[in-house]
């Protein structure tokens, strides 16, 4: 395989890291990690040069048990390592339905933050799980400390 391919495998993999970290908790999350990446848009572009790959329009990405949809998603890439991933839509939207119960998000933007292990979701942000929500202009989860912020947060939670 020359390196080429192997760098836009990595780069599928850093992409679809975004939903699949999210519900790392999850013993399933482990699992769909491993399995195959489909990713379709309406176009893609890969600049190794510029460290940039683009997909734009109708973008899906789907391995095992998590999704994401955008219009358009953009990997940034230093020393041919993924660094964030850039997500813009009407809105973004992920969907994770694992062993518990699914995890729905969306917002108009998303960026997640390889290094620093955070999701910020901006613009009409929401995540749900069940029947517990959280919205607000502003949402960022921290992924290692399974810890989520907001702005203009508002939440609702139902009794266990």
């Amino acid at each position: 395989m020359n390196n080429t391919m192997i760098l836009l495998k990595k780069v599928m993999l850093a992409t679809f890291f975004i939903v699949t970290t999210v519900v790392a908790a999850d013993k399933g999350a482990a699992n769909s990690t491993n399995m195959p990446i489909d990713l379709e848009a309406d176009s893609g572009t890969y600049d190794q040069i510029a460290g940039l790959a683009t997909y734009t329009g109708n973008v899906k990405v789907t391995q095992g048990v998590a999704t994401i949809w955008a219009d358009k998603l953009t990997v940034v890439l230093k020393d041919n390592v993924a660094e964030r991933i850039e997500a813009t839509g009407k809105p973004v939207r992920f969907k994770y339905t694992g062993d518990k119960q699914p995890i729905e998000g969306q917002g108009k933007q998303a960026l997640y933050k390889i290094t620093d292990k955070t999701i910020t979701l901006t613009g009409d942000a929401m995540v749900k799980q069940g029947i517990d929500v959280v919205k607000g202009t502003q949402l960022i989860y921290h992924l290692d400390q399974e810890i989520i912020q907001g702005q203009r947060v508002k939440m609702t939670f139902s009794p266990k």
